[in-house]
């Protein structure tokens, strides 16, 4: 009995690793992979790179991507990082642009001393 109270705070870490760490990762790989199958033609994608481009070809393991007018390249299936739809940019600092605060009351007082 003695031995399966000693085993136990072990087995416990090990249920608990499964649910912070592989089980959330695993969702994420299957919806990632999802959204790569899913892509076709003519979609916007975002590279693990940086590189932004549009779909032009679908290959079995590859992409052909459009990045400028005429300007095209061959880019792996696996790189990609996250298809752009109209209220996803990418980015979170694109997003919301800088907003610049008026100087409040508080601050005038001070920078006139």
């Amino acid at each position: 009995m003695e031995n399966i109270t000693g085993l136990l705070p072990i087995v416990l870490m090990f249920v608990l690793m499964y649910f912070l760490l592989i089980r959330p990762q695993a969702k994420k790989q299957k919806l990632h992979q999802k959204m790569i199958s899913e892509l076709s033609k003519g979609d916007k994608i975002i590279m693990n790179g940086g590189l932004i481009g549009t779909i032009v070809e679908i290959h079995a393991t590859e992409f052909k991507l459009e990045v400028e007018k005429a300007t095209f390249v061959r880019v792996s299936r696996a790189m990609v990082a996250t298809k752009i739809t109209a209220g996803n940019t990418g980015s979170a600092v694109a997003a919301k642009p800088a907003v610049k605060k008026a100087p409040t009351k508080r601050n005038k007082a001070s920078k006139a001393k």
